[in-house]
């Protein structure tokens, strides 16, 4: 990561230009107005390292098995931002503007690669009451049908977060978004992913992503360059890149933000 010479300098690059102020580092990042259900998106605690010799890290799985569930236990797999302390409810800029947005949440590790660079840091620790989704062919078939449903409320348009823990775990769930992009004209994405480019995962996600930047907004995490990634920082650390202005208290939420689809620029989060 290329670093600033001061942390001015690195508020400097914050914006990007689609009128985000930068203010320093304010605990809590503010209310959130009836765009979440939550006073606060502080993360509760610090973040946990497990030891390498974790039974979670070994057998690839949560430190929290009771909050995974099959599909057709839970009354809908997209759930409204409005339950995110970090989300929200409704996109109030940009090109997606008035649409709502929805997240998913499958189990962490589970479905992500071992060379994440936070397999043993996952936030997921400090989320006991997350409700994660067993990924596999009955998670498919739910999706679509949830998604087709979405597509019939909100024609003009809608937001679906991937993932709030997780990852594409196969590039036929990869495909699987993709026919979903084509099949309902109304569904935009936006997230991140540990698949690298160069393995199987990671270069079919980049190629949704070329064909469909304006949609398929997936970021790649722990790439530092200019444009396309994601990076974690501690707090207050100096980067080169735009820290994420729900956590600096430039906005209230994503929904508020919506830095994440209308730029290119690597993004840098605070770890938390």
């Amino acid at each position: 990561m290329v670093a600033l010479k001061s942390v001015e300098a690195a508020r400097a690059v914050s914006a990007d230009g689609i009128g985000l102020s930068a203010p320093g580092p304010r605990k809590g990042y503010g209310h959130g107005g009836s765009q979440r259900r939550f006073e606060s998106i502080e993360a509760r605690g610090s973040r946990l390292r497990l030891a390498d010799t974790h039974p979670a890290l070994v057998e690839g799985r949560t430190i929290m098995p009771a909050r995974v569930f099959e599909p057709h236990q839970v009354p809908r797999l997209l759930i409204s931002g409005v339950n995110s302390r970090k989300i929200g409810r409704v996109v109030t800029k940009g090109r997606w503007r008035g649409f709502p947005i929805f997240t998913l949440t499958l189990e962490e590790r589970a479905t992500c690669p071992r060379t994440c660079t936070e397999w043993a840091t996952c936030y997921g620790a400090n989320m006991p009451f997350a409700r994660r989704i067993a990924h596999g062919p009955e998670l498919e078939r739910v999706l679509w049908k949830e998604l087709a449903e979405k597509q019939a409320a909100h024609p003009r348009g809608f937001v679906v977060r991937l993932h709030i823990l997780g990852d594409f775990y196969s590039t036929d769930y990869i495909e699987l978004w993709e026919n979903a992009l084509d099949a309902f004209p109304a569904l935009n994405v936006f997230g991140y992913t540990a698949r690298q480019h160069g393995t199987a995962e990671g270069d079919a996600i980049a190629a949704v992503v070329q064909r469909l930047p304006d949609r398929f907004c997936i970021r790649f995490s722990g790439v530092a360059d200019p444009e396309g990634g994601s990076v974690v920082i501690e707090r207050g650390e100096d980067t080169a890149h735009i820290v994420c202005p729900a956590q600096t208290g430039g906005t209230d939420c994503c929904a508020t933000c919506g830095l994440c689809w209308q730029s290119r620029r690597t993004i840098a989060f605070w770890r938390h």
